[in-house]
């Protein structure tokens, strides 16, 4: 959590090609390491746990 400086939705999709009652949404978290430079295995991670977050708060699910 101390590495994001920003979230923001930048797309909602609804309609019959993804199913009824549910919605695809596209976020853009924006990272801001103070102390080191992050690795691509470090931001890997974080996109993991984000991704996890979501799924165990919302049930949603990452998009193939």
């Amino acid at each position: 959590k101390k590495l994001i400086a920003d979230v923001s939705v930048f797309d909602v999709f609804e309609g019959k090609a993804i199913g009824e009652g549910r919605k695809s949404v596209a976020i853009s978290v924006r990272l801001e390491p103070a102390e080191r430079t992050l690795t691509d295995a470090d931001i890997q991670a974080i996109c993991a746990a984000i991704v996890a977050q979501v799924a165990k708060v919302t049930g949603g699910e990452l998009r193939g």
